[in-house]
């Protein structure tokens, strides 16, 4: 009973009481439930790569230009793909926001959410929801992808240029842009401020780039049970880190820079891309059509 508590810890010998909690340490692990769910998503079905999007609450512009762009999984018949978006509880105009959400769940069938407030320092708990969903229900597949939903995903240059769907899955595989030897901002003003309360030491472990990366399917249940021992971070790329670090599994560098690019947009450039993240003046369903449009058309050059 006391370990349900959000005063608390789980360890591997019981609980223990936090003298006080930074805001930036937010209640977890905790028991969150989902409000909204695909149970029934990945069955009857292997699904070669799962794509959670990371998205707010009252974002429904977004999602939909997802759903007409990169996200619609119609597009790609040479593998399986399934793409759902994770949520939390709006924390202003909750009873609108849950009542439009639920609507959208009833037209698209690819709403995630769980009982946690739906904010900046809360990403963290929505990626581990993504996590605790795969082991739970999409067992199934082969890969998944987290990325966030102001980034651009070219699923076929992942599927046929980086995972290879005709070789054998891979297992203890997580692969993104790796950040090393970075450490936590000091700085209170500073969007990435962490006080030495939250994060005690002076360097991160090596991290992938929080905008998108990719991992085998058995990582997320690998994951999901270590971050319940893990310290909570603010900043779910780090914590992911953490819990990579605990497991003793390394995140691989891709040897081109193809993940986490901001190119402005140039067709022969991006094909050569699995993630670019876009500017939120970019009409992405403009950009997309020429993209898909003309994906058969050959470059002169890449750049």
């Amino acid at each position: 009973f006391f370990c349900n508590s959000p005063l608390y810890y789980h360890s591997f010998i019981g609980c223990y009481v936090l003298p006080s909690r930074h805001p930036m340490m937010p209640p977890y692990p905790y028991p969150y439930e989902f409000i909204i769910n695909q149970e029934d998503k990945c069955s009857g079905r292997n699904p070669f790569l799962v794509v959670l999007v990371i998205s707010t609450s009252h974002d429904v512009a977004s999602r939909n230009s997802i759903r007409k762009t990169w996200g619609n999984a119609s597009n790609y018949d040479s593998v399986d793909i399934v793409i759902v978006f994770l949520v939390g509880l709006s924390p202003s105009r909750s009873h609108e926001v849950q009542s439009m959400l639920e609507e959208e769940d009833v037209t698209f069938r690819d709403i995630i959410q769980q009982n946690f407030l739906d904010t900046y320092h809360n990403l963290t708990l929505k990626t581990v929801m993504g996590m605790e969903w795969v082991a739970k229900f999409c067992t199934n597949a082969s890969y998944v992808m987290k990325i966030d939903s102001d980034v651009f995903l070219n699923v076929e240059f992942l599927v046929h240029q980086i995972l290879w769907p005709n070789q054998p899955v891979r297992h203890n595989y997580f692969v993104g842009k790796v950040h090393s030897s970075t450490g936590p901002m000091r700085d209170k003003m500073n969007k990435w401020y962490v006080p030495e309360e939250v994060y005690p030491n002076k360097t991160y472990p090596p991290y992938c780039a929080g905008s998108g990366y990719v991992f085998s399917v058995d990582m997320a249940k690998k994951i999901y049970d270590i971050a319940q021992v893990v310290r909570i971070m603010p900043f779910e790329d780090v914590f992911v880190g953490l819990c990579l670090t605990e497991l003793h599994i390394p995140p691989i560098h891709f040897p081109r820079h193809v993940f986490h690019r901001f190119d402005l947009y140039y067709r022969c450039t991006f094909r050569k891309l699995v993630t670019v993240h876009m500017s939120r003046y970019v009409n992405l369903q403009v950009m997309w059509q020429d993209f898909w449009s003309n994906r058969f058309l050959r470059c002169k050059q890449f750049t």
